[in-house]
């Protein structure tokens, strides 16, 4: 968005698509996470945070499925010289890369929503959305166009499936934090733990997917997309700052009951989903463009 934005000739279209794919990627993720941390530490909330992070998961399902209908209308308004509303194109694109993935996206959303009114079987419908999620990414982007793909394809739908997990918690994570309490420190502790490895599984994946798409240290230093990748990388370097900080400093002082322990954490998690919507940005800015460069 802010690359078109600064361009010799900047495009709104291309611009509001920019911005739509933010808005799906946050909502998207952030559903599927919070589908993810339900299904591992719902039975640790309390009523009220788990039933409000069921209102809040059916919410991003919605506005993923509204968000990304209006970036297909970008789309759409694209490649017909400024009409969003082109019947002709619209049935080009529901039958092109871009929308075949968008309704893969949308069986998984509804699938998480569907998951948040069930009981016992909302695990396996719950995980059967949050993989199809991710998977749906996978039918479009950077890795359909290198080799080998399904490397690359694995690497995405495990990068993509933590960064649901680390995303989709922050908001339990606060509700829980504001609380306080031994339940709350029991919560974030144990969530740590289970971070711990998620994220690892994060970092290698990303890194792999960067090497293999990016592949050499002059592309990363001289086209938009290596430029987009160094913010990103930045900016999760922010966030595994925050993760420290959480882990070892705010997070045992919220267990030994420290008195404004939990307001401290709740508020820094607050900054740390702030760092988060900049890095989907980011993403947005490297799907804008190749890896490649514009020649």
């Amino acid at each position: 968005m802010i690359l078109e934005l600064l361009g010799p000739e900047p495009d709104f279209y291309r611009a509001l698509s920019a911005a739509w794919r933010i808005a799906f990627y946050v909502t998207c993720f952030g559903a599927a996470g919070l589908g993810v941390f339900a299904i591992g530490f719902s039975r640790l909330q309390t009523p009220q945070d788990a039933a409000s992070c069921r209102r809040l998961t059916r919410t991003m399902v919605a506005l993923g499925l509204a968000s990304s209908l209006l970036w297909l209308a970008t789309q759409v308004a694209l490649a017909s010289d400024g009409d969003p509303f082109d019947a002709e194109v619209w049935d080009m694109m529901v039958t092109s890369r871009p929308g075949i993935s968008v309704l893969i996206a949308w069986t998984g959303l509804l699938a998480v929503a569907v998951a948040t009114w069930m009981g016992q079987p909302s695990l396996v419908v719950g995980a059967a959305g949050i993989l199809t999620i991710a998977a749906s990414f996978t039918a479009v982007g950077h890795t359909t166009q290198h080799q080998p793909r399904w490397l690359l394809a694995a690497a995405l739908v495990t990068h993509l499936v933590a960064v649901s997990f680390w995303s989709g918690s922050l908001w339990p994570l606060a509700l829980a934090s504001k609380r306080g309490g031994p339940e709350a420190a029991r919560l974030v502790e144990g969530w740590a733990r289970a971070a711990t490895w998620l994220v690892g599984g994060l970092v290698l994946a990303g890194a792999l997917l960067a090497w293999l798409l990016v592949g050499s240290l002059e592309t990363l230093l001289t086209t938009a997309y290596g430029w987009a990748l160094m913010t990103k990388l930045a900016l999760v370097g922010v966030l595994l700052g925050f993760a420290a900080w959480h882990r070892f400093r705010l997070t045992p002082a919220l267990a030994a009951g420290t008195p404004g322990a939990g307001r401290r954490l709740a508020v820094s998690i607050g900054w740390e989903i702030a760092v988060m919507v900049l890095v989907f940005w980011a993403v947005a800015e490297m799907t804008s463009t190749s890896p490649q460069g514009e020649g």
